[in-house]
């Protein structure tokens, strides 16, 4: 008879103490919110022991609940990802994205709606990866070349902003949360924003902001910005959320209460950022980002 109680020291020896499960969390993830709701069949039911070993994967793994019906069997019903799951997906396609090279003689490009309760164009803007031009071609008009704008945010200094940030989670909330400008594509409480959220709301508005320059990002900068914005208060995720020009997207949530909410759409396919809206008092703004990416001269689109 195979000795059950050494087969479990066995297998326990075998696992690793800190196993990196971040795949199987992702694959159990997505299996278990993608099939439809199922009874684990009687004959394939855990032993104990077993399932001591593996609860920790599996209860961070799935994001469905067991709960047993009248017939003493378990039922599996899904229930909504946390944001931690959502944004720790989005983290692990980030380090799978193909990187970018980018020279300085070339231009980030951005396409982008204004929807700011008024009629204002969309508009097409090209930086020069140097920071010492930049052009603009509103909607129906002409483009137009000249010297970069003056400021803390060209694309250059932008660029070099985030190459300098911490690449670990909580190193980067320390950063964005310290003695460092504030940066937001839009704002939803400040500069007044309430004592207690004031901290969480900014490093919320300066990640977003950097997001907006997604493919400037490096990957492993990238993946910490969005495990980041997991480890704040008050962030959730709503799965059929859409931006401001009606496109549906994953939701990412910050709610300042009687502020209102500030979101970060995110693309359901790749998690690419499409763009940011508040909603407060069943009114809505923000701004779209209909196409970004880097190009050899202006007038040119990805």
């Amino acid at each position: 008879m195979v000795d059950e109680i050494e087969m479990l020291r066995q297998m326990r020896d075998e696992v690793p103490e800190r196993p990196d499960v971040s795949e199987v969390r992702l694959r159990m993830t997505v299996y278990m919110e993608q099939a439809p709701a199922r009874r684990p069949r009687p004959a394939y039911r855990l032993r104990f022991g077993l399932a001591l070993a593996t609860a920790g994967v599996l209860a961070a793994a799935t994001a469905a609940v067991l709960v047993p019906d009248r017939g003493g069997e378990p039922e599996t019903r899904p229930t909504s990802p946390s944001a931690a799951t959502v944004l720790e997906r989005a983290a692990l396609m980030a380090t799978r994205s193909t990187p970018v090279e980018i020279r300085p003689d070339q231009w980030f490009y951005l396409k982008e709606s204004q929807h700011m309760g008024a009629d204002l164009p969309t508009f097409e803007s090209w930086d020069r990866m140097d920071g010492t031009r930049s052009a603009l071609r509103p909607e129906g008009r002409e483009l137009k070349v000249g010297p970069a704008e003056k400021g803390p945010t060209t694309v250059r200094r932008t660029q070099q902003e985030v190459e300098a940030l911490p690449t670990d989670p909580d190193a980067l909330l320390r950063h964005v949360r310290g003695d460092v400008p504030e940066r937001a594509p839009l704002s939803i409480c400040g500069p007044s924003c309430p004592p207690e959220i004031a901290q969480d709301a900014k490093a919320f508005g300066t990640i977003g902001w950097y997001l907006k320059f997604g493919p400037v990002i490096p990957q492993d900068t990238a993946a910490a910005m969005f495990r980041a914005l997991a480890k704040i208060p008050h962030v959730s995720v709503e799965e059929n959320a859409t931006d401001m020009d009606g496109r549906p997207g994953v939701g990412v949530v910050f709610d300042a209460g009687e502020s209102g909410k500030l979101y970060y759409v995110l693309n359901p396919g790749d998690y690419r950022y499409m763009g940011v809206k508040t909603v407060h008092d069943g009114q809505s703004m923000g701004m779209s980002v209909l196409g970004s990416g880097i190009v050899d001269r202006p007038g040119d689109a990805p």
